[in-house]
């Protein structure tokens, strides 16, 4: 009977399979080895058939022992006990192993082995298939070891990252991804049906890295705020459901290829910009505020100097930022207690720069022409403003400024000069006059008393007033323009208007700081006698 079913075994059916194959009998004795077992071993069936004892596994194993097919005889206990590696499919056993001295280079083999009944239902025997499988394995430790340094690379970006594979299921969630999104790697890898997007958006819903399988005319279809960028999307989005209250998201996606080209995934990082863009948007406020200021500012600034006969008047103004502390002020008779003919002059630096030293300015300048129109004498003007804006001064605060009046009559100007830069008069005859400091700057203490002094400007006199914006003015080097270049400047232009004399001193200026940036405001005031 045994002989019948090795005969039918091995030479029809079994001979007949693709997948090596051989049959053993109740005594382990080898009844089928078909053609396929002899192409996977180098034994021949004629070699192996009614061999016991093993002799099966030597070509496998190089050793006696028992194979797959043997423990179709254990029982069930003993089966599970000892070989817990071994899956279970009804009476059939499946098994992957490696085999590391198969034919001497070792090989991974899947194996199944079923019993083989009689015609009373007794066990007569035992069948096993084997399937060389290590090409499939190295692929898949390839595969592997390519997904871990994928991941490797992937936890190390600093950028929150993620990747999917074709059926969007998550194969990377790196370190920056889980603080982003408080969803450790371990509960978000292996996981599809868009679960990714729920730490973001707070529902299923595809995110950026799945539009990437999108034909391209699709995507523009549908997708109209995404940028591309060859393969890659990138996006700018604000995400209401972002940790709970909202949130800015930038995100870009491309895809990923194996070495034949083919898409096997998509990849997408995320940086949240939420305080990016909130910075930006205080930012443009500000900027628009600060615009708002340096309009009110310039407003303060005379857009037409009033003249007084016999005096040619100009002035400027350039400011480093969009607003600073200098200014200067032409105070028409109109506001002061005075008679017809006097023009009050006026030109201050307030210590700092940007708003704050914008509000003392305004603060400065109207303290001021309040107090001329009370008092005929500067100094009597400076000391009742000085007390003022020093109760108001902020701690560090001061205002240096050049205060007078000029008069038409007498062809002078009585001033007072409050630790201002000493303004220059240039005389006909080539001569300098400097109007040098008559008491401290304003704000520094209150109860202070100050001088004022008097000077001719006649017919050709120049008074140039002007603040340490200009004087230190610096280059590349760092060398200052200075007091000497101004005099030149104002030496070869004595012959000009007053304002091609400011002109031509902003212009010296910039030519000396060739590109350099601004960082005081410049002011000139110029007085040029007819």
């Amino acid at each position: 009977m045994v002989s019948g079913v090795s005969d039918e075994l091995s030479g029809g059916i079994i001979g007949f399979l693709p997948d090596a194959t051989f049959v053993i009998d109740t005594e382990g004795v080898v009844i089928a080895w078909n053609r396929a077992m002899e192409e996977m071993t180098g034994v021949a069936a004629q070699d192996m058939l009614g061999r016991g004892d093993y002799e099966y596994a030597l070509p496998f194993y190089g050793v006696r022992r028992p194979m797959l097919a043997n423990l179709i005889f254990l029982p069930p206990e003993e089966l599970a006990d000892r070989y817990d590696h071994i899956a279970h499919v009804g009476d059939t056993l499946v098994v992957d192993i490696h085999i590391p001295d198969f034919q001497g280079r070792g090989a991974y083999f899947w194996a199944k082995a079923s019993p083989l009944y009689g015609a009373a239902g007794e066990v007569t025997g035992a069948i096993e298939t084997i399937r060389d499988i290590t090409d499939r394995k190295m692929a898949e430790q390839d595969a592997e070891a390519n997904r871990r340094r994928l991941s490797d690379i992937i936890d190390f970006l600093p950028d929150p990252t993620m990747v999917i594979d074709t059926e969007g299921v998550v194969i990377a969630w790196n370190h920056a991804m889980e603080v982003l999104t408080d969803v450790p790697a371990a509960e978000m890898v292996g996981r599809g049906d868009h679960e990714y997007a729920l730490p973001f958006y707070g529902q299923r819903q595809p995110i950026l890295a799945d539009l990437v399988f999108l034909p391209p005319e699709e995507l523009a279809d549908r997708y109209d705020h995404i940028a591309r960028d060859g393969e890659t999307l990138v996006v700018d989005i604000f995400v209401p459901a972002f940790r709970g209250h909202g949130g800015y998201l930038w995100a870009k996606a491309g895809p990923l290829r194996d070495a034949g080209g083919n898409l096997t995934g998509a990849i997408e990082t995320v940086r949240d910009i939420t305080e990016r863009r909130e910075m930006e948007e205080r930012l443009a406020r500000s900027n628009a505020e600060l615009e708002i200021a340096r309009e009110i500012q310039q407003s303060f600034l005379p857009d037409v100097i009033p003249q007084l006969g016999g005096y040619d008047i100009a002035g400027r103004c350039v400011m480093a930022k969009e607003v600073g502390g200098d200014f200067f002020d032409a105070i028409p008779f109109e506001v002061m207690a005075l008679g017809d003919e006097t023009l009050g002059v006026l030109i201050a630096d307030v210590a700092g720069k940007g708003v704050p030293a914008a509000l003392f300015m305004a603060l400065s300048r109207v303290v001021v022409r309040v107090n001329a129109h009370v008092h005929p004498d500067p100094a009597r003007t400076i000391e009742d403003a000085n007390d003022v804006i020093a109760q108001d001064a902020s701690a560090g605060m001061f205002v240096t400024m050049f205060y007078g009046l000029l008069s038409e009559k007498r062809r002078e100007l009585t001033y007072v000069n409050a630790g201002h830069n000493p303004p220059l008069v240039f005389r006909g005859d080539g001569m300098v006059e400097r109007l040098l400091p008559t008491g401290i700057a304003l704000g520094a203490r209150a109860g202070r008393e100050y001088t004022s002094s008097t000077v001719a400007i006649g017919a050709g006199d120049v008074a140039v007033l002007y603040t340490d914006g200009v004087t230190e003015a610096i280059d590349s080097l760092f060398g200052m323009y200075g007091e000497e270049r101004m005099l030149d400047v104002v030496r070869a232009h004595d012959g000009g208007t007053a304002l091609e004399i400011v002109d031509a001193i902003f212009a010296a200026v910039e030519d000396f700081c060739a590109g350099e940036p601004q960082f005081d405001d410049i002011t000139l005031l110029v007085i040029k006698g007819k």
